[in-house]
């Protein structure tokens, strides 16, 4: 993920059956085990995304501007995180990635 410049990397981009996704914020690197998404704002906002699984394709995605992720840490405490901007953004397509959702049907 980093070596690729990616903010985010989901198990099921690498062949693995978990629900664990990384995600790079600032320089930063934290595992959400079990993410869910449990609210988001009624604000949106469209911004240019792309994918490590599909290089090179930059596609305009609608998301919502916040979100609150409920998930566990590599520890197995259950934590929460309120995000705004690309952090919240990151958790959205990265939770997409373990649902078997791809950036490219959002758009």
């Amino acid at each position: 993920m980093i070596s690729h410049d990616g903010l985010g990397l989901a198990a099921p981009q690498v062949n693995r059956p978990n629900a664990i996704c990384v995600i790079r914020n600032g320089k930063k690197v934290q595992a959400f085990c079990n993410p869910k998404i449990v609210q988001c704002s009624g604000e949106q906002e469209k911004m240019e995304e792309g994918c490590l699984s599909f290089p090179n394709i930059f596609l305009d995605v609608v998301r919502p501007r916040e979100v609150e992720v409920s998930y566990q840490d590599i520890t197995g405490a259950p934590k929460k995180i309120k995000a705004a901007g690309i952090l919240a953004r990151t958790l959205q397509h990265e939770i997409d990635h373990l649902n078997g959702i791809s950036f490219i049907e959002r758009a």
